[in-house]
Parts: C-alpha cells; structure tokens; sequence
C-alpha cells in the first residue's frame, strides 16, 4: 500500500492518498520544491505504476501452512478438503497439502501435494490447490514443478499436474470450456505407453464425462520427468497455446484433433495444481505409500508471452528484491531477511551490498545459484572467509574462463571485466582440507535397472540394485588434479555386494569397494575409498559389480597436501629439497608450441621434464647447450623442467601452447 502524505496548510491537496502497491511514504512539501501540476504528474506516475503491477501474479509459496492467514487471501489460493473429482467420489485432504523448507536454500519454502495409498484396503487420497477469486485469462502461466516417479515402482495411475481450468460445468460448453494441462504419469493408464512414464501436455475445447467424450488437442512424450522442472504456457495471439519445457519448445497447438474446434481459451480460468490418482486406479502391493510432487514458485504474466528463460529472470529478480508475492490488485509483499553469509558470500553490488547468497562448501552450477536467487552474470562483489577459496567461471558447469579469489572483493571491476560475468562457482578449503560435495544417489542422470523409495534417514535412496544394473551422474566436477576420498552411504541385508566407481562411462575406473551386512534394507552405514582424479568436469558412475544393497548418497571429498600424503609433484619436491639452485639456463621460446632450446653455462647437462602432477613425460636426457628437443607430443598445459649440471639442480617451468 503506498501512503502518498502531503505537508501543506492549503486545503488544494488531499492530506492522505492510498495507491496499492508501492510500501514507501513520500512526503512531498508544496511550498518548499513542488508545484500542483508536478504533483499531479507524480500521482498519475504512481497510479501508473498501480495499473502496470496488476499484469503479474507471483507467488514463491513461502508460507507457514495451509493455514497461514496470507496464503487464501493474498492471491486466493484454495485447498480442496473433502469428497470431490476427480476422480468421481475422489477423497481430497487438505493436510495432503504441506510446506516445507527447501533443503538447497534455507530462505526458500516449498509448497508439496501428495497422495496417499493404504496397501492393504487400496484406499487412496488426493490433494488439490487452486486460486479462488482472480480471474486469469490471456497471458504467460509458468511454474517451477518437482514430478515424481515413485508411482512408477507401484504402478499406481497418480497424475501429477500444473494446469489452468474453469468451471467443471462447463465441460461440455465449447464456446466457454478452458483448460491447459501439463499432467504426467509416471504408470501411464491412458494407452500411450502402459505403466511406463509418459508427460501430456493437452489443451481443451470441451468434454462430456458419461459416456466419455473429449475434444481435444494433446503432446505426449515417453521418458522421466522426475525431478524439478519449470513449465511455461501461452495464450496471447487468440489462436495458438504454446507450450515448453524447462527451455526446449514443445510445439502450438490450435484446434482439438477430431473436429477442429478452438482449444485457445475462451473464458477466465484458475491456476491450479494438483496430485490425484486417476479413477483410484492402484498397483498390488500391500506397502502403504506417499507419492509428493512439489513447488517452488509460479507466475502469470497478463496479455504477454514470455519465454521460459525471461520467466526466471524475472522471478531471479523479484527475489533478488525480496519480493515473495504479487497479485492481480496490484499488491506487493516484501520479506527482505537478513544477508545472508557463507564460507563464500555473493553480492549483486558494490561494494558488498544488493541481494547476497552465503554459500558453503560445494560446486554451484547456474542452476543452482539461481535456485538461491542469485541472478546469471550479476555478481559484482563477494566475501571470501579466511581458509577458503572461491573459483569463480564464466560459464556453466565450471568452463569458460576462471578467476580464484582467497580475500574479499568489494568490486570485482577491480579485476578487469570479471564484473557481472560470473555464471558458476566452486567454494572449497585452501588449506587443511578440500572441496567437499554431496550426491543424493537418486538424483541420477542416466541409470539401468534401478528404483527409488523412500528412505529411513529422510528423502529417497536408490534400491532394488541387481549385478549389472548402474547409475551416472554427469557435471561432477573435481576442481583440482589429485587424491579424492569418496564416501558411500549403503546398506544390505547380507554380505556378497560390490560396487564400482568409475569416471566417464568407464574410461577410467576408479575403484571397486565391498558392501557389507548392515542387517536390513534401511539400516545405514558409511563406506569409502582414495582415488585419484584429474581436474575436470566428468560423469561420475556407479557400477554394480554384484548386487544386493541399497545406496542413499556419495560425498567426494578433495585431498590435499596437508593431509596424510602427496601429491606426485610434493614427492618430487622433496627430492630436490635442499638441493642448491642457481638460474644459470635459459629455455626459449616459452612458451613454446612444438619444441625447445637449451642454452647452458656448460656444454651439456641432464635434462628430466615432468608434468603439473609430477609425473615424467621426458625421461632423463643429456642435451647439448644450444640444441633444441622435439616436445610436439605433450598436451598443452604447464611443465616442469629439472636441470642437473656438475652435481647442482635447477628448476624452471615452461608452457605449451
């Protein structure tokens, strides 16, 4: 609510204005620097300003409960308690409908639907919320959406859906029924692919339930969805509903697929979502279950289409501003915490001011730091805690160039162009320790043969893991070369299992480990290894070398110097240590491309080159001053030269470009 205060004795002006939506008080004194016409112009800016908001309606479902007293009045959100459809008859409860905190940034709520399956009486029930009281028509619908496929593993017909919808009275009104759907099955019961996992993306001219009847237009893709994607919809130019997921455009559609009718919409719709098990139809296990889909947050651009990568800029903005919520009346909600603070603390502005995002020890993809309201290429100044280090890169997934900062920065100007440029991060210890990040075993790229279920230590884990049967996990990356210790949380009811790590489809294998007896399906315990990585972004894997246990989630760990070992490069080090060096040779060019020359202050010496990790990649020679060495076959990178002339050493580092 904007308060908009006049100090004037003049009865010219109104004393107190209210305009929905600014949350500043403006004092304006006529007599000292305001003339009425420029008050005029300021009043009709602001209520400008009022019309303009009323074309966004966000929400981040930062509430406490259902019962939050803001959740059904500030954009009119409804759960649905009690018998309802569908399915026909269908019990919905509204305690299926939760918030929880999100387990990757602790400022952030998550809004969860879930259905429930009593395994022995096949009794299930559902959960819906929708809007009640703004009417949303023409326009952008977006929302961030979490799938499961724990269906799947039961065969249970849930459906799992962001959708817009009217009146279900209107079903069978052509000229009124409007409804955009993405629904996905992950034990598909409408023909497509029988109790496999299929997503339909489906637009409606009209229905009639008895005996079935439907016009319509759909898409239906036959893979995974499971996990979080962002779904967009749009319906600005009066005949097309465009459809997306996450950034890849999924096609328009215009009219239904048997007789031609509109399915654009043709009346003011809700925005709902929805977690219901299709005609109560469920699989034959006796286990009680819970499937959850989840939300982060949706918005409604008005009259606009939006692309799905605009959407998330403007939702990175608005929590960037702390902004939690906005309405179709105009009205803002504003929630600015605290700043937060980390190992590594990220700042849009200088010098350390602006929306900041703590982060601790770990690897941060674009992705991810937008999931913690840090906008792509918008940091421009970070705290560093003493005893670490942040690599900042341009790129995703830790490519492109890279800048290391070990102490704070109030500008990264400070650094030539590096402001406003970084895309991802990684935060690890400088000394004493390294890097350390977490997988949950569930959250796979690609796997074979393997399900999810519910985990006795929270969230999922990975079962039902036979010989043969494998996980991979693209985008790990290992910020230095060197030794990393890798740590497994497993569990089996007998002994016989066996695991293998590997990198890259199995390019290189990185180790085999056992998995003992832990006594039963859900009991725990913590395995591991040292294996030694290149730097690198690779596709971590897991193999089951043979079967019979269960994993929840792998730790890599980085292993450096300080510990209990070293480095090839330190061992080398220490052979050389308290040798005398003198700089009496000069290498050229350097760097260098295909070879080198040696120039001494003898006529020979014994020349050993090794690599970065202290490995030979040029045994011990003895080369003439004067005389050049063909290198062609190394990789470009840095090396080190050792010298060994009359008893004394020299070291000096050379690059190939």
């Amino acid at each position: 609510m904007i308060k908009l205060q006049i100090d004037s004795k003049s009865q010219d002006f109104p004393r107190d204005i209210y305009i929905s939506e600014l949350s500043a008080v403006i004092r304006i004194k006529k007599q000292n620097f305001i003339s009425l016409s420029l008050w005029f112009c300021l009043l009709l800016y602001l209520i400008t300003q009022a019309v303009v908001s009323q074309t966004i309606m966000f929400d981040d479902f930062n509430y406490n409960a259902i019962n939050d007293s803001e959740f059904g009045k500030f954009n009119k959100w409804n759960v649905i308690n009690g018998v309802s459809g569908p399915p026909e008859g269908g019990l919905y409860l509204a305690n299926n409908v939760r918030f929880k905190n999100d387990p990757n940034n602790n400022t952030n709520r998550l809004m969860t639907l879930s259905t429930t399956v009593n395994g022995q009486t096949k009794a299930s029930t559902h959960s819906r919320v929708e809007t009640a009281g703004f009417e949303y028509f023409e326009g952008t619908y977006s929302a961030r959406v979490y799938y499961s496929d724990l269906p799947y593993k039961y065969k249970d017909a849930n459906i799992q859906t962001f959708y817009t919808i009217v009146s279900s009275a209107l079903g069978n009104d052509g000229s009124r029924y409007s409804e955009l759907d993405f629904e996905y099955m992950a034990s598909d019961k409408w023909g497509i692919s029988k109790d496999n996992k299929v997503m339909y993306l489906t637009s409606w001219n009209r229905y009639i339930p008895d005996p079935w009847q439907a016009w319509k237009r759909y898409f239906a893709y036959q893979k995974s969805f499971e996990g979080w994607h962002v779904f967009t919809v749009s319906c600005t130019d009066g005949e097309n509903v465009k459809y997306w997921i996450d950034d890849e455009y999924m096609g328009a559609m215009s009219t239904t697929d048997n007789d031609g009718s509109s399915v654009y919409p043709r009346s003011n719709m809700q925005v709902a979502f929805a977690n219901w098990i299709w005609n109560n139809v469920v699989g034959d296990s006796s286990e009680n279950r819970t499937t959850t889909m989840e939300v982060d947050w949706v918005l409604f651009s008005k009259n606009q289409e939006l692309l799905p990568q605009q959407v998330k800029n403007l939702v990175g903005t608005y929590r960037s501003q702390g902004i939690k919520r906005r309405n179709l009346a105009g009205q803002t909600f504003i929630d600015t915490p605290n700043p937060t603070t980390g190992n590594v603390t990220l700042y849009l502005d200088c010098p350390y001011s602006g929306f900041s995002a703590g982060l601790s020890e770990g690897s941060y993809t674009k992705t991810q730091l937008e999931a913690l309201g840090m906008l792509d290429n918008k940091v421009s100044s970070l705290r560093v805690k003493s005893g670490y280090k942040a690599t900042l890169y341009w790129d995703d997934n830790f490519k492109g160039a890279s800048l290391v900062k070990t102490s704070d920065d109030s500008c990264l100007n400070n650094d030539g162009s590096w402001n406003d440029k970084m895309t991802s991060i990684i935060v690890s210890k400088t000394n004493g320790g390294g890097s350390s990040q977490a997988i949950e075993a569930e959250n796979y790229t690609n796997m074979s043969g393997v399900q999810k279920e519910n985990c006795s230590e929270g969230g999922q884990n990975v079962g039902y893991i036979d010989t043969g049967d494998w996980m991979a996990y693209t985008n790990i990356n290992f910020p230095t070369s060197g030794n990393y210790r890798i740590k497994y949380r497993v569990a089996s009811l007998s002994e016989g299992g066996k695991l293998s790590a590997d990198l890259n489809a199995g390019a290189t294998v990185l180790g085999t480990l056992n998995i003992p007896s832990t006594g039963g399906w859900q009991n725990w315990t913590t395995i591991s290894h040292t294996v030694n990585v290149n730097a690198g972004t690779h596709s971590f894997g897991i193999y089951a070398v043979s079967g019979g246990w269960n994993i929840n989630w792998i730790k890599i760990t980085e292993q450096n110097t300080a510990r209990s070992f070293d480095s090839p490069l330190a061992q080398n080090a220490k052979l050389i240590k308290g040798v005398k060096e003198i700089n009496t040779t000069r290498i050229y060019p350097n760097p260098f491309t295909k070879s080198i020359q040696f120039k001494f202050d003898k006529s020979h010496a014994n020349v050993t080159i090794f690599d970065a990790l202290g490995r030979i990649v040029m045994a011990l020679k003895t080369i003439e001053s004067g005389k050049s060495i063909d290198l062609s076959n190394l990789d470009k990178g840095l090396y080190m030269v050792t010298i060994e002339k009359e008893g004394i050493k020299e070291t000096k580092r050379i690059i190939k470009e």
